[in-house]
């Protein structure tokens, strides 16, 4: 008699545990489609707060971590960031965490470790176009302009949909080496792919870029 019972319990905790599992999915995969929308209406305060939320539900994803870690780099928390990125690559590393994670470092002036990252992006995917953009970006702080312009040569071959932020690059490289109706043409091109660039991108046209 005392066996069926037990075996009862068991069957009816594991009922329960299945439906608090099944529940907890339910809920992140809410917030997570929650944040995805805060991000797209650029409410990144609010889409903070809720994947915080979803961190507390399931706080090894490295998703979760990488993902609040690109809003704290558009609110300007570089140092938030870059503990996200690195947070979350203890669970997964790859080339858009070490990529982020450079991006981040970057910021914060530490261009050393933001190579080291670049790289690590690079050995990750050769094929991604945005690993090369962001050693591109630390080769330029560096003053070494000729290699970064290489490597944004690279990015533009790897992508069809070359975005704003790169022709900007770019165009800074070529500027740089005194190529200046190179940088001009691209300057013109961020700033028709993304008018909000255009104080910065008219600036460098009508002034550094002659």
């Amino acid at each position: 008699m005392l066996l069926p019972i037990i075996s009862l319990l068991f069957t009816i905790g594991g009922i329960g545990y299945i439906a608090i599992v099944t529940m907890q999915r339910i809920r992140l995969y809410r917030l997570e489609n929650r944040f995805r929308q805060q991000v797209q209406a650029g409410e990144h305060r609010a889409a903070l707060t809720t994947i915080t939320h979803a961190l507390q539900l399931d706080p090894c994803a490295a998703s979760l971590y990488h993902n609040r870690a690109r809003v704290y780099y558009e609110l300007g928390d570089f140092f938030s960031a870059e503990a996200d990125y690195t947070r979350g690559m203890r669970f997964s590393q790859g080339a858009t965490s070490y990529a982020g994670r450079a991006a981040a470092r970057l910021a914060l002036g530490e261009t050393r470790s933001a190579l080291i990252d670049a790289n690590h992006a690079i050995a990750c995917s050769r094929l991604w176009w945005r690993s090369y953009y962001e050693r591109g970006r630390v080769y330029t702080v560096l003053g070494h302009h000729k290699i970064a312009l290489e490597d944004f040569e690279q990015a533009f071959e790897l992508t069809r949909n070359p975005p704003a932020e790169l022709y900007m690059a770019r165009a800074e490289a070529y500027r740089q080496i005194g190529k200046q109706e190179d940088a001009r043409r691209d300057y013109e091109a961020a700033l028709k792919l993304n008018p909000q660039l255009g104080k910065l991108a008219a600036n460098q046209l009508f002034s550094g870029a002659e």
